[in-house]
């Protein structure tokens, strides 16, 4: 039976060259999981939800006015003082901070972002070399960024776009040996490969700092600090290591063991 699956389409919904990859990846991940077909519902006809900052849309779940429930696996959310419906089946989310908003006792659920099963989605396929000492991932507000534009000037570098296909986004993390992003799933997915990384801050207040609090405590830490436009800008190849800094994900294979374990029978 196919999962009615509801995602962030964004912009991607009428032109597949604006498609976020950290959206798309949600339908690619549950259908790995569930080794079940996967197509896209709206709110209000879908049976789940999974990555991405969507929580908020769980109050849109209704039909004939009515509240339905939704199995939630891995969702997020992105702003405090938020409160989240308690009636549906909370499996997993994103990180303590959304658990924290759901109202009443969620009962046992697993932590963590789906994204991070992103190693095991590609599993059967060749991995690529790695070609590239620094790859940078900015958000689709950052695409356009000054900082950005510098550094991919430097050999060695791979400017990685959030709106290349999945596949291709997830072929070129692979093929670096430390990652730069301000896109959450960009890091994300770095930590799903094992290639270091860290955030760079590049638009103020246009991108929730929240959500990265919030996916990191699926670890126990503090979300590390942030690297700035002027870090990037002057970045070059040689530089990406100390820029990267001292990297650990402590209990990764933890967190994705238990959202495998999490994963709803639907």
């Amino acid at each position: 039976m196919t999962i009615k699956l509801y995602w962030c389409r964004g912009k991607g919904r009428d032109d597949p060259a604006q498609r976020n990859f950290g959206d798309y990846l949600s339908p690619l991940i549950v259908e790995m999981a569930s080794r079940r077909p996967v197509e896209y519902a709206p709110i209000h006809k879908a049976d789940m939800m999974a990555i991405g900052s969507i929580m908020n849309r769980e109050s849109k779940a209704k039909r004939f006015l009515l509240p339905r429930r939704l199995h939630v696996w891995g969702s997020g959310t992105d702003a405090p003082g938020r409160v989240f419906s308690g009636r549906h089946h909370y499996h997993a989310v994103r990180g303590a901070q959304t658990r924290a908003q759901i109202e009443g006792d969620p009962g046992n659920v697993a932590l963590g972002d789906p994204g991070l099963l992103a190693r095991e989605w590609w599993e059967g396929r060749p991995r690529p070399d790695k070609r590239y000492t620094l790859g940078v991932i900015p958000h689709y507000v950052d695409r356009d960024a000054d900082a950005v534009r510098q550094v991919a000037s430097q050999p060695g570098v791979c400017i990685i776009d959030v709106y290349w296909p999945v596949e291709e986004v997830l072929r070129a993390i692979q093929s670096c040996h430390f990652i730069l992003s301000s896109s959450m799933h960009g890091l994300i997915v770095a930590d799903a490969f094992g290639v270091p990384n860290r955030r760079v801050t590049l638009s103020q207040g246009k991108i929730s700092d929240f959500k990265f609090v919030d996916y990191y405590s699926a670890f126990g830490l503090d979300e590390p600090a942030s690297l700035g436009a002027a870090d990037l800008a002057a970045a070059t190849a040689a530089d990406a290591e100390r820029l990267v800094g001292n990297y650990c994900r402590p209990r990764l294979e933890t967190v994705k063991a238990g959202l495998l374990a999490a994963f709803p029978s639907l």
